[in-house]
């Protein structure tokens, strides 16, 4: 079967790397509060930007602000869709089936997790909810996928 839309094998491995320690740091930052902690300062373009300490929002302009989150949030979608969608060493019919099927399922589940968000929580907290779901049907995918393409590796390891 022919899967123009995957990316080459080759990458796999230093994209699972570099999802992964960003994913970890990403993290660990946000429960540590440690972005105000290693701020990487920048000037950067904004279309908005809203200084809610000082009651001023500024609109298309060159600001100076940390990217520290933009910087790991860019690397851990980057690479996590590198890393999800990359061939397999042998990729067959199979593997495409067990990946459509893992793929179905993580967007039925992240769309389960937008709905409750969206039923029981209210304010601030759903705003960073929001920003943690962004990378859930991804996060969701990638482990689906792992455990069944494991699951059909023993299978047939198994057999043998």
């Amino acid at each position: 079967m022919k899967t123009n839309y995957l990316f080459p094998y080759r990458l796999k491995k230093i994209s699972g790397i570099i999802f992964l320690i960003s994913f970890i740091v990403l993290t660990l930052l946000y429960f540590l509060d440690g972005f105000e902690k290693f701020p990487i300062k920048a000037k950067v373009f904004a279309i908005v930007a809203d200084y809610a300490m000082l009651g001023e929002t500024k609109r298309f302009g060159w600001i100076e602000d940390s990217v520290t989150d933009e910087i790991l949030v860019i690397l851990t979608i980057v690479f996590g869709i590198i890393f999800a969608f990359s061939k397999e060493k042998y990729e067959d019919e199979m593997v495409a089936s067990v990946r459509l099927h893992s793929l179905v399922w993580a967007t039925i589940i992240n769309y389960i997790l937008i709905v409750l968000s969206y039923m029981f929580i209210y304010g601030m907290p759903f705003l960073t909810v929001m920003s943690a779901i962004m990378f859930s049907q991804l996060l969701i995918f990638i482990l689906l996928f792992r455990y069944n393409i494991y699951k059909l590796n023993k299978a047939g390891a198994d057999e043998e």
